[in-house]
């Protein structure tokens, strides 16, 4: 399959269109182009499930736990705040194989391949405020700037 190309306003992904986000416009382009090179070493496709928020999606998300009184993640790494920065985070996963993606690798060498990927943009100083986070359902991934007091961090999880 030849690769298609992404026009993003004034510079161009490979691999990754707007429409394969909820909230492009809240994206921070830099890291659209370090999910890009993810993309390209891992060499087989990536699904995002989940991007930038606003506060909306924030209490849509978390209307239960906001309506008992309950702790929610107020400054999670995929919220936008009025005025500051645009996000550098999302929530992706390997997509399944197929024979036409261009990859032999199974769903689990997939998944330690991300793995590594990941860690690899982290070693490498392109992603030094890392969160990486992997859930049962997908794998969170974030250099938030304004949350370096916890990063670098890594964790396991419950996806909600």
């Amino acid at each position: 399959a030849g690769l298609m190309a992404y026009d993003w306003g004034d510079f161009r992904l490979l691999f990754f269109g707007p429409d394969e986000f909820d909230r492009p416009e809240l994206m921070d382009p830099k890291f659209l182009r370090d999910l890009d090179q993810l993309r390209a070493r891992c060499g087989f496709p990536l699904t995002i499930t989940d991007d930038a928020r606003n506060q909306e999606d924030l209490n849509r998300i978390y209307a239960r736990e906001i309506a008992k009184g309950q702790s929610y993640p107020r400054d999670s790494a995929h919220l936008h705040l009025a005025g500051g920065p645009l996000v550098r985070s999302v929530d992706l996963k390997p997509s399944p194989p197929r024979a036409s993606d261009g990859s032999d690798l199974s769903l689990e060498e997939r998944e330690l391949e991300l793995s590594f990927q990941v860690l690899t943009l982290w070693k490498d100083g392109r992603w030094p405020k890392l969160g990486f986070g992997i859930e049962t359902g997908h794998w969170h991934i974030d250099d938030t700037p304004r949350l370096v007091g916890k990063r670098p961090a890594f964790w396991v999880a419950v996806s909600r």
